[in-house]
């Protein structure tokens, strides 16, 4: 366990005991874990109140770095790309964010996750992405489990670009996505199209080409873009007509 710096000031006590602590977990991630000190031990070296070392782990807790055991003790954690995930939501609901801006992000981030996995990935990794688009061709009109492995698709290809940081906001985008899929994936002729670009995407993965795996990509976000916004067009003519 790496040492703490147990000097506070007599301000805001459990929030810069939280900071205190936190500085401590992120000094060295291989901690993770790890069990941290008692309360009873927090509060003798910070010199205050076990009420406001509860305090501060609450809110470490919110920060994911830690989880909280009954009767056992708190413990150092990581936090996880969903976390990420439920506050970009909330500021796109909160913000009235449209969601061509989430397109407009999605065609920024996919293309550069594919050009990567094109120079990182394996046999293995692509044989897996095959596999999953496999599944989702033999939904069929379950239109649900076509969206569940369409998103699987894509958070797979993120994950094999390697870099992790890439992986958690292509995931968030991802999940944001999924009712405007559902649209782009209702027409028997999307759920196609969504097939058919995925089997192209793991061919160009496989050939190595760095530059026509973004390429692919970007065409098979751009169609699956259009035939979201021909859904929403039919909906509207639908709505006039009644």
């Amino acid at each position: 366990m790496q040492e703490i710096d147990f000097s506070i000031k007599k301000t805001n006590l459990y929030e810069e005991v939280a900071d205190k602590l936190e500085q401590m977990i992120l000094s060295d991630t291989s901690q993770l874990g790890q069990k941290l000190p008692s309360e009873q031990s927090l509060a003798t070296s910070f010199g205050v109140s076990r009420n406001v070392i509860r305090e501060s782990l609450k809110i470490l807790k919110e920060r994911q770095l830690v989880t909280l055991r009954m009767g056992g003790g708190s413990y150092i954690a990581k936090p996880k790309a969903q976390n990420l995930v439920d506050v970009v939501n909330r500021m796109i609901i909160m913000d009235d964010i449209d969601y061509n801006n989430v397109f407009e992000m999605r065609m920024l981030l996919e293309p550069c996750a594919c050009r990567l996995a094109a120079k990182r990935g394996t046999d293995e990794d692509f044989d897996t992405l095959w596999s999953i688009n496999t599944v989702m061709s033999e939904q069929g009109s379950n239109v649900e489990e076509r969206i569940k492995y369409e998103l699987n698709f894509h958070k797979k290809l993120a994950e094999i670009s390697g870099n992790p940081i890439l992986s958690a906001f292509v995931q968030s985008m991802s999940d944001l996505l999924a009712p405007l899929i559902r649209k782009a994936l209702v027409p028997p002729s999307g759920h196609i199209s969504g097939v058919t670009y995925h089997y192209r995407i793991v061919d160009v993965l496989r050939s190595r080409d760095a530059d026509a795996a973004e390429q692919i990509m970007r065409s098979h976000l751009q169609d699956s873009t259009l035939k979201y916004h021909l859904s929403e067009s039919t909906d509207s003519t639908i709505i006039d007509l009644k």
